[in-house]
């Protein structure tokens, strides 16, 4: 069980920050939205983008939620390097959700491959770390 919790609030984690990004990328800059809203020009679009946003947030407080409940059951030296987990899963959705884009590269797979090299090491159980 603990286990499944750690998943989910890597996954929450990494969702919250798809989400955010795909929101941002209909809303546009800041400093244009704001003036936009007050003056009632905001596009449809930009709507949907503050919805993505706020739906980002929401998944990143379950993620937070679950984790406090995963510190109490996971050695932290274990617990926060399994975050980078995360990494990997928003590179994943970054280049394979259309609405995000992003470019697949040589040298990113090849940090995310490094990534889960590490966290193979860290998760892998020792004599010293049995219990869990």
């Amino acid at each position: 069980m603990k286990w499944l919790l750690m998943a989910t609030s890597i996954i929450c984690g990494a969702l919250g920050q798809l989400f955010m990004k795909a929101g941002m990328q209909s809303v546009g800059a800041l400093a244009a939205f704001f003036p936009a809203l007050q003056s009632g020009s905001v596009s449809t679009e930009q709507w949907f983008g503050v919805l993505w946003v706020m739906a980002g947030i929401v998944c990143y407080g379950i993620a937070m939620l679950v984790w406090i409940y995963v510190l109490g059951h996971f050695e932290l030296s274990v617990a926060y390097p399994l975050l980078s987990v995360g990494y990997i899963l928003v590179y994943l959705g970054a280049v394979l959700w259309p609405r995000i884009g992003e470019s697949f590269t040589l040298g990113k797979t090849a940090g995310i491959v490094l990534i889960m090299l590490g966290v193979a090491l860290v998760a892998t159980p020792t004599k010293a770390n049995n219990h869990e």
